[in-house]
């Protein structure tokens, strides 16, 4: 990329969109922040990863904790700290757009999540995309992902979506998956992993032109 662009993505819960993003950077050579978006932050503010992790987009829901996928207990994680009393949602979103901030500065990249679209909103150079998949092709990801039921890929879909747009209205103030505003949304059951990164890098590219 000759200009200084940067991508982000939101994304349906089970469209692939992790993957996709990461496939992306990778074509287009430049740096993919999901997770490290948070490490990025955990490090600048000296507070432990893991205590972050509760109050993100993608903290464990209570559905999660029971398929055994959560994260170990808060005492484990930070000993005998209390970081209950000073890592809220609200600082850890404002620690996260410092870093989306910083890093949007720092050259081009692409960033999963977060808000990141609104965030960036107006922002010179961003392109902001959000993928999207009809409920049944979303249902069958999560279920070989995850290797879950179909009843629960189904709650986990639901909960996680339902927990995602609370998290976006919370903090944005708008609704989460409202299409017109974004500059590309792409159904990404109408084509295959590859394709979608043809298609995605060559609208990037072209808004060099």
């Amino acid at each position: 990329m000759s200009r200084h662009y940067v991508i982000t993505i939101s994304r349906q819960f089970g469209t692939g969109g992790r993957e996709i993003g990461k496939a992306l950077g990778a074509a287009l050579g430049v740096p993919v922040y999901d997770r490290e978006l948070l490490e990025e932050a955990a490090r600048t503010y000296c507070i432990p990863v893991s205590v972050m992790e509760r109050n993100d987009e993608t903290a464990p829901s209570r559905v999660l904790e029971s398929f055994a996928l959560s994260a170990p207990s808060l005492s484990m994680l930070t000993g005998a700290v209390d970081y209950s009393t000073i890592v809220t949602s609200d600082t850890t979103f404002a620690w996260q757009s410092a870093t989306i901030r910083r890093l949007a500065k720092e050259g081009p990249c692409v960033i999963i999540g977060r808000c990141a679209d609104h965030v960036l909103r107006g922002t010179p150079g961003v392109v902001s995309l959000f993928l999207y998949a009809d409920y049944e092709t979303r249902v069958d990801h999560i279920t070989q992902k995850y290797q879950l039921s179909r009843g629960d890929a189904t709650i986990l879909i639901d909960e996680t979506e339902k927990e995602r747009a609370r998290y976006y209205k919370r903090h944005t103030g708008q609704e989460f998956a409202r299409m017109e505003n974004y500059d590309l949304c792409l159904n990404t059951a109408s084509v295959n992993r590859e394709m979608a990164i043809l298609l995605l890098k060559a609208f990037v590219e072209n808004q060099e032109n």
